[in-house]
């Protein structure tokens, strides 16, 4: 399996659009890995995860052929997270042409069905020149795509719907998807030790970064809480990839500084255009 970090950031990126604070200055001045673009990864060439406003971007920078996308999975409905204007864009009628994949089934919470509705991606009464079919995810139920088996499960995070983290395999290999979260709810670990799952890459939430985590999101500080638990139930152990993801300015370490204090704890830190392959 190959897991491709195209975006890093939270929702405001790094620097943050209209920040000046030191560490956005501080990683404007840096340059390279220290500059984020909003949350997204691609999972071999057909499973995106995420669909930020800064899409179109990450096509560009890492000379991405998205059509080739089959399957959009989606956390939940926050703008860093699903922007669905863009895919107006898939439809063959004007956009796009000559597609290597026809069709691209989308995945996703009711409020992101809903906000693809909102925005007439699929009009009912007018033909499908997009080819893409929404599916409802529920918590706990395993969906295929492809080679893949996709599981929701709950995540500690936008309160009003029902957000997840993804359990991904395909048979040989398994990942723990991790964004947006906090501390995992008990039922997610129940799930996971009932069913024997042995993570090879587990990608976790670190949008506190250095400072003090709570509510939605996850940091240095419970990042290794979260693993702990993981490895209790034998779901994480010394062959598991553990990396640190979806960073915010207010966080206060750019990559640089980021990069040993995450290793100190035993985590990879992602940067945008990040590769692994597991």
């Amino acid at each position: 399996m190959k897991l491709t970090y195209l975006g890093t950031a939270a929702a405001e990126g790094w620097p943050a659009l209209f920040c000046r604070c030191p560490y956005c200055r501080k990683a404007m001045e840096a340059g390279g890995r220290n500059l984020r673009t909003r949350s997204q990864a691609l999972v071999n060439d057909d499973l995106l995860l995420d669909f930020p406003p800064d899409t179109f971007a990450h096509m560009q920078q890492n000379r991405l052929d998205l059509s080739a996308v089959k399957y959009l999975v989606v956390t939940h409905s926050h703008i860093d997270h699903f922007h669905p204007t863009d895919l107006h864009l898939r439809d063959t009628g004007f956009y796009a042409h000559d597609l290597t994949s026809e069709t691209l089934d989308l995945y996703g919470n009711s409020r992101v069905l809903g906000l693809l509705e909102k925005e007439q991606v699929l009009r009912k009464e007018e033909p499908n020149h997009t080819g893409i079919t929404p599916h409802l995810a529920v918590a706990y139920e395993p969906f295929p795509c492809g080679k893949y088996t996709i599981t929701p499960l709950p995540a500690n995070h936008a309160g009003g719907e029902d957000a997840f983290v993804y359990l991904i395999e395909d048979g040989e290999k398994t990942m723990l998807y991790l964004h947006d979260t906090g501390l995992l709810c008990d039922g997610v670990y129940d799930y996971l030790e009932a069913h024997h799952v042995r993570a090879d890459l587990i990608s976790y939430d670190c949008t506190y970064v250095a400072l003090p985590s709570g509510g939605g999101h996850l940091g240095l500080d419970s990042c290794p809480v979260v693993r702990e638990r993981l490895e209790k139930i034998g779901v994480s152990d010394e062959k598991t990839i553990s990396v640190v993801n979806h960073f915010s300015h207010n966080g206060k370490l750019i990559h640089d500084e980021l990069v040993p204090a995450a290793e100190a704890l035993g985590f990879l830190t992602s940067y945008d255009g990040m590769v692994l392959e597991f």
